[in-house]
């Protein structure tokens, strides 16, 4: 059987406003943040009193309601697109809702430079012309009053139908999302001779030194904040705790910041955007594991009565996750192998360090240093992160019914030094240096 379902896919792309449009486009996120924030003052003190007065709790649409007096309170509000003003309470709405189905925390306040942005959800009130690269939108392009349309690079062909394009800031730069709707047919159950084999199914662990570690041997990814660039951010953070508030010094020590912090995260979505595709594009299944992220970043500082212990050590730790940016790897692969037809298992995480690719054999001394895995009782050795990939693919084949055949265990023995190996070491202690310590009996 045949099923038609939607594909929802967006395009990024960057747009050149001119001075008046940028102008505008602050005003506009502006006003959307000043809703934004108002309305979630309303859910959060006044939600009692409303359900008391009128018996009903308070809602996105007893919210938009409220916004023709609001403006009239506001004038300055009439100078963003309605449509803008209503999206940014949908916006709420949606984080409400994702709140209470505990798949976030409870919605924040939106901050300057930080939550610029502002969406159109009509698609009849949009058109983009590819040809000359411009998007026209309420209040850009529709009359000869306004400040025009919109230059846009738009680098891919737009396939399927347009539904909204959201407009942001990230660090100087303005950005413009295109969403657009594609229909799909795909069916229910695979097609004979189709059926997932061992061969289609790929693990990956996701690291702290290596972003990700392919079962196959392949290790991708880079460390993008590394120490050179945090030393970057520390002096800009510095520089801009020197400045006075309000000041023009500190609105260009502050944009220097928000560039630097933007060029990151840049570097950031396009790794994780590379491997994630090239992960989809070539395996059917892919295996990962469980990984609560949120409680693994946490804090460790504790409170004043109880402090917490290596802070300093569990924030480096937690810098380390999150710059590898875990769950965005997970969200983009789950929704681009189901694009391909394709399938995201999660498994269990404990022991994958400890237990061997080759004979299931769990040990805590088989782990010897960060990057060296070597069993204590077959002797595999491999790369300790290829050999968790190995170890959450053969999770990921049980959870399938693919079970593999394993090689069996026997004891293990240390390797037995070469020739070669033995002279080294007899002419190192010749020369007063000894092959463990060396720096210190050489007294450095």
């Amino acid at each position: 059987m045949i099923q038609i379902m939607k594909r929802l896919k967006a395009l990024r792309v960057r747009i050149y406003p001119t001075a008046d449009q940028a102008v505008a486009f602050a005003r506009i996120a502006g006003s959307c943040r000043f809703v934004y924030n108002l309305g979630l003052e309303q859910r959060s003190s006044f939600w009692r009193q409303h359900k008391r007065t009128t018996g009903r709790a308070i809602s996105w649409v007893s919210q938009k309601r409220e916004l023709t007096a609001l403006k009239a309170a506001a004038p300055f509000l009439k100078e963003a697109p309605s449509h803008c003003l209503q999206e940014a309470l949908a916006d709420l709405d949606r984080a409400y809702g994702n709140f209470f189905a505990g798949l976030s925390g409870y919605p924040q306040p939106r901050r300057k430079f930080e939550n610029d942005s502002f969406t159109f959800p009509d698609p009849k009130q949009i058109r983009v012309d590819r040809g000359q690269g411009l998007l026209i939108l309420p209040k850009f392009g529709k009359t000869a009053k306004d400040p025009g349309p919109i230059r846009a690079v738009l680098h891919r062909p737009l396939h399927g139908r347009l539904r909204r394009v959201t407009i942001s800031r990230e660090g100087a730069h303005w950005y413009a999302s295109i969403l657009m709707s594609k229909r799909l047919r795909r069916a229910d159950e695979p097609a004979p001779g189709n059926e997932i084999v061992a061969d289609d199914v790929v693990g990956i662990d996701r690291g702290v030194a290596v972003p990700t570690a392919v079962s196959t041997g392949a290790l991708l990814g880079v460390q993008i904040e590394n120490e050179a660039r945090l030393r970057k951010q520390r002096r800009l953070a510095k520089a801009l705790s020197r400045t006075q508030r309000g000041s023009k010094r500190r609105m260009r020590a502050l944009a220097r910041l928000q560039v630097h912090k933007a060029r990151m995260v840049r570097r950031r979505r396009d790794m994780i955007h590379k491997i994630t595709s090239h992960v989809a594009k070539n395996h059917r299944v892919v295996v990962i594991e469980t990984l609560r992220v949120r409680a693994m970043t946490a804090s460790a500082k504790g409170t004043i009565e109880e402090p917490g212990r290596n802070v300093a050590a569990k924030s480096g730790l937690n810098r380390a996750i999150l710059d590898k940016g875990w769950g965005e790897m997970r969200r983009q692969l789950k929704y681009k192998l189901s694009w391909a037809g394709g399938r995201l298992i999660e498994v269990d995480p404990r022991n994958t360090s400890r237990t061997c690719g080759c004979c299931t054999h769990v040990d805590a001394a088989s782990r010897i240093d960060r990057d060296r895995f070597v069993c204590r009782s077959c002797g595999h050795k491999e790369h300790a992160d290829i050999n968790a990939a190995r170890v959450i693919r053969q999770r990921g084949l049980r959870d399938l019914g693919l079970e593999e055949q394993l090689r069996p265990e026997r004891s293990w023995q240390p390797e037995e030094p070469s020739a070669q190996a033995l002279a080294m070491r007899r002419e190192e202690k010749k020369d007063g240096i000894s092959h463990h310590g060396s720096h210190k009996a050489a007294g450095v």
